[in-house]
This record gives C-alpha cells, sequence and structure tokens, in this order.
C-alpha cells in the first residue's frame, strides 16, 4: 500500500529527475556530466526508496545491521537535497547571466576605444 508522502517524494523525484535528463539533453552550458549523473543518481536512489521501502530496509540490514529506518532523517534529507540544488541551479544562473553582461560590456568598451 503506497502512502501519501510515498507519493509526494515519488512525484518530487521523479520531478527533479526529469528536469536533470531535459537540462543535460539540451546541453546547458553548466550541466556537465558528472553533475547530471550525481543529481540522476541521487534523485533515483530517493525514487527507490520512495517507491520500495522494503529497499531501505533491506540494505539498512544488510549495511548497517540494523532494521531501524528513521522516516524524519530521510525526509529531512530529502528537504536538504532539494534546497540545495534548488539554490545551485540559482547560483549557477546568476553566474551565467553575470558572464552575458561581462562579455556584452567588454564587447561595448571595446567598440568605443
Amino acid at each position: 500500500m503506497i502512502t501519501i508522502l510515498q507519493i509526494i517524494i515519488i512525484t518530487i523525484s521523479s520531478y527533479f529527475i526529469t528536469s536533470n535528463v531535459i537540462f543535460f539533453i539540451k546541453k546547458e552550458a553548466f550541466y556537465t556530466p558528472l553533475k547530471f549523473f550525481t543529481y540522476f543518481f541521487i534523485w533515483s536512489v530517493i525514487f527507490a526508496f520512495a517507491f520500495f521501502p522494503e529497499l531501505a530496509r533491506l540494505i539498512s540490514e544488510k549495511v548497517f545491521n540494523s532494521t531501524n529506518l528513521n522516516t524524519v532523517i530521510f525526509i529531512g534529507f530529502v528537504a536538504v537535497f532539494i534546497l540545495l540544488f534548488k539554490l545551485l541551479r540559482s547560483v549557477e544562473i546568476l553566474e551565467k547571466n553575470i558572464t552575458e553582461l561581462v562579455r556584452e560590456n567588454s564587447f561595448n568598451k571595446k567598440d568605443k576605444f
């Protein structure tokens, strides 16, 4: 049985996986293959854990010898990743805009001399 929380996390992770693929296909200048694979891996793992909660328990049991997976910590990690990726995307857009402005400004100054 799928819960509301699982649906929300699956929807959010699906959105970020899709946008990640779109940015990579568009070949955005700031989007390197390493960044693509890193984002894709992280959001795919979040998707898998939300869709198959037993997978998280199994990994926890095999790797950490524990069956307890604290949902609050997992939600916290998801929230931190969302905020981090949004912030990183905003910084990259600002960086791109500043680069374009500096180029335009330098060409204008060059034409005046």
